[in-house]
């Protein structure tokens, strides 16, 4: 494709930003960048001699969840005026998109990082100051082999010790034969978090032994921005010891055939597929799904589906639809809290478990939609 049009891309991509950057900074109720508020004043409390796990937002009674390793991560941020940390935040968050972009798809970054911006989970990470686009660079460098071999896994050690979810990339690694990579997720892991503990011995073991255990503390995972099984059963209003098994099963068995299909992807010589397959059953399986940890849903409308291009740009546009489109709000309207108000749940499911994609060696061949290089 013309370099012109490439550049026309970028731009709207661009524009794109500006705005989901201008909505954000006007939500109303101070809901603006809230998550990276509550990540400054919880270590603000932590400075000045209070308990990391005991501060509550005003007004929201929001807390830290994250383990204490991200305490460490974060920690000079109460150091810079807010409107510095925001205005680092907001860029680095817009620079990660464009490193995901790239690496999803180097000859087409400007149509996956305009996808990326427009979609809801990027929103959601720009608006509220999240930090889910990061944590999917840091996997992605591992599972794309950015990184030189010898380095492999720290990086998802790294994301993990930050907040759990990404660990489930380390049985992945194991199964699909990257043992190497695997043994050093771990043992990254493990000395970031013993190095939290070294530093804040108290926080670590508050949060290891009682506050990892209470998942309500994340806020009322009953609603609709919760997309994982979980949350789905909750709406349902499952009895808790009929859903608690329920979600072990069904979850196990989307685990399970994800990692097959990712093993089988990644022997193909596919490891995006690989890495959006486990990234989705992540999403089915962990207690709390929200909006800002679904980009793994975006990536996968870059998956290929068939030989045919019209069945390639169908089910791109599908993706994108679910992705970017206010589901829950059409829900709302709808009344429809069955199928489009657990949409993303389904996609997860579907490209999880599900959705039979084609294996396609890295550089992947992109369908008409997908930019090219000249």
């Amino acid at each position: 494709m013309p370099v012109a049009r490439q550049r026309a891309l970028w731009a709207l991509a661009m524009v794109v930003a500006a705005v989901q950057v201008w909505a954000g900074l006007h939500l109303t109720s101070g809901a603006s960048l809230a998550d990276l508020r509550v990540y400054l004043g919880s270590l603000e409390t932590l400075h000045a001699g209070g308990a990391l796990y005991d501060y509550a937002a005003p007004g929201t009674g929001a807390p830290f969840t994250y383990p204490p390793f991200a305490a460490l991560v974060f920690a000079p941020l109460p150091l810079l005026p807010f409107v510095v940390v925001a205005t680092l935040w907001t860029a680095g968050t817009l620079a990660a998109v464009a490193g995901i972009a790239r690496l999803v798809r180097p000859a087409g970054a400007a149509f996956v990082a305009l996808a990326l911006v427009a979609s809801a989970p990027v929103s959601s990470n720009l608006r509220y100051g999240q930090i889910s686009v990061f944590l999917v660079l840091l996997v992605l460098a591992d599972a794309l082999r950015v990184v030189p071999e010898r380095y492999r896994g720290i990086a998802t050690g790294v994301a993990g010790a930050i907040k759990l979810t990404p660990l489930i990339f380390v049985p992945y690694y194991w199964f699909s034969g990257q043992r190497r990579t695997a043994i050093t997720s771990v043992v990254s892991f493990v000395t970031a978090t013993a190095l939290a503990w070294i530093v804040l011995p108290a926080e670590s073991t508050r949060f290891w032994f009682t506050t990892l255990f209470n998942v309500n503390r994340v806020g009322n995972i009953s609603t609709g921005g919760n997309q994982s099984l979980n949350g789905v059963l909750l709406r349902w209003d499952i009895d808790d010891h009929i859903r608690t098994p329920v979600v072990a099963l069904i979850g196990a068995v989307v685990v399970i055939l994800a990692l097959w299909r990712a093993t089988r992807a990644h022997r193909a010589g596919d490891d995006l597929t690989a890495a959006v397959l486990v990234g989705a059953a992540g999403l089915v399986f962990s207690p709390v799904s929200w909006t800002h940890h679904q980009i793994w849903l975006v990536l996968a409308a870059f998956l290929v589906v068939s030989r045919r291009t019209g069945v390639n740009v169908l089910w791109t546009v599908l993706a994108l639809a679910i992705m970017i489109v206010p589901v829950l709000r059409i829900a709302e309207v709808l009344s429809d809290e069955v199928i489009t108000g657990n949409a993303r749940v389904w996609l997860a499911v579907a490209v999880a478990a599900l959705i039979p994609f084609r294996h396609v060696s890295a550089p992947m061949t992109p369908s008409p939609l997908r930019v090219t290089a000249p």
